[in-house]
């Protein structure tokens, strides 16, 4: 059977469940959604000719079911496991938000470097590119942050406390100071 193998079938559609809803059915539906909101922003006739009444309607839930769908994305990470589920949904309305306007956004300026007179498939397929690009980068991204919380790393320090001498006396603040006191 090759790719279409049971399991790998079963990778793409796992049983349904409130889990599998919630981690895997919802954030794809999330992303089909915010591939077809980049294709509106680069081709809005599309949805007026398939919709001619309710196009704002439509393209609207496209994006609310695109925010709805980053959102539970970023709810279900590692990363908030630990964390309060009213400051996850919190974190999650929030990343949602930057990320889908960060996307209308670029979508926008790019569309304007585009031509005027590039067909609908070329826009098309621009949009999709850009959808995916930026999908996998935010993927990738809530991945690096599963993966340092799962290791426990603290955040880097800010401030190295120690001079070049090694002294932790002699450090840039301490020095500062000094100085200010002696004016």
């Amino acid at each position: 059977m090759g790719v279409l193998s049971k399991a790998g079938v079963s990778g793409w559609f796992p049983p349904i469940s409130s889990r599998t809803l919630l981690n895997h059915y919802l954030p794809a539906s999330g992303a089909v959604s915010h591939s077809l909101y980049a294709v509106h922003i680069f081709s809005p006739s599309i949805i007026s000719n398939l919709f001619p009444v309710g196009d704002l309607a439509v393209s609207n839930t496209i994006l609310c079911n695109s925010m709805i769908g980053v959102g539970a994305f970023i709810y279900s990470r590692r990363h908030l496991q630990r964390s309060d589920p009213w400051d996850r949904v919190e974190f999650s309305v929030l990343a949602s938000s930057l990320f889908n306007f960060g996307s209308l956004l670029a979508a926008v300026l790019i569309k304007a470097l585009l031509p005027p007179r590039v067909s609908t498939y070329l826009k098309s397929a621009v949009a999709v590119t850009l959808s995916i690009y930026l999908l996998s980068r935010g993927r990738k991204y809530m991945t690096y942050l599963d993966n340092r919380s799962a290791r426990g790393s603290p955040s880097p320090t800010r401030f190295n406390n120690r001079s070049p001498s090694g002294n932790p006396d002699e450090d840039g603040l301490t020095r500062l100071n000094g100085s200010l006191n002696s004016n």
